[in-house]
């Protein structure tokens, strides 16, 4: 589909995804009760992992990453992974169910990256309710939640933006088969059950089974969660920690553009199913 305006100049563009933004994260602020419900939901959540692990180190304390660590990894990679969290296949699943990504297809802006402002808007807000868990887990834990060192930090902190871009790549690849499905539900349910497993957002990588752990390798789900973690943590460092941040840039590149080709065949599949 061809845009019913003209294009707009890198100038027009700039301005109207800086407005759709404002606007997107206003929206959130908006569902307070939404937000509570699932903050809570989450936080109940991860207290039953961190009680699954305080029982595995009550059983077995020789574990090989100390205790308080392990606790440490669990709070930031719940804290990520909400603030990572984007409802792209619900959203763009209701759109296509309900016909408005006719509309949205014929406006002068891309589709990809508009799609991706939106997304960032998620993460805004749900980054700053992650900030606030970190904050209540600097009580509990005091200074072991603070990075192995200042470069530790900077390098999670580039680690962290790549691995968002990541993650909305796999979403935005996954929500394709919306086009197919006409339903957004189930590609969430099948994004959501790999995110939970190669990420490493319930367990470090290093304690999966070998298979498991190759398996992750050949997949960007642990540059999610695992990848800025260790290298916060200091569990990856120099040459190491450089060669996971080439690896995040080589999936935010490869998925965008995979995303987009994809795209380009699956709008030919569109059915408007609205009334």
């Amino acid at each position: 589909m061809r845009p019913l305006q003209p294009a707009l100049t890198f100038t027009e563009s700039l301005a109207s995804y800086g407005s759709f933004f404002v606007r997107c994260v206003k929206g959130s602020f908006a569902y307070r009760a939404t937000t509570i419900t699932n903050l809570l939901t989450t936080a109940t959540a991860y207290s039953i992992t961190i009680m699954i692990w305080r029982q595995v180190y009550t059983q077995n304390s020789a574990l090989t990453i100390p205790k308080q660590q392990m606790f440490v990894y669990l709070l930031l990679a719940g804290c990520i992974n909400y603030a990572m969290g984007m409802s792209i296949e619900f959203r763009i699943g209701n759109r296509i169910r309900t016909g408005q990504i006719a509309t949205d297809l014929l406006k002068p802006v891309d589709f990809q990256i508009s799609q991706g402002i939106q997304s960032i808007s998620d993460g805004f807000f749900n980054g700053a309710m992650g900030i606030i868990v970190f904050l209540c887990g600097f009580l509990v834990f005091g200074t072991q939640v603070f990075p192995a060192s200042a470069s530790a930090l900077g390098l999670a902190v580039v680690s962290f933006l790549l691995s968002f871009m990541i993650m909305y790549g796999i979403g935005f690849l996954f929500v394709q088969g919306a086009f197919y499905t006409y339903s957004g539900y189930g590609i969430f349910a099948s994004r959501n059950a790999l995110q939970l497993t190669f990420s490493g957002v319930s367990a470090p990588l290093d304690y999966y089974p070998p298979l498991l752990r190759t398996i992750t390798e050949w997949l960007p789900f642990r540059h999610t969660i695992y990848t800025p973690i260790s290298i916060y943590l200091g569990w990856a460092k120099d040459n190491e920690a450089y060669s996971l941040l080439l690896q995040q840039t080589a999936w935010v590149l490869a998925l965008f553009m995979v995303g987009r080709l994809i795209m380009k065949q699956a709008i030919k599949q569109l059915e408007v199913q609205g009334g």
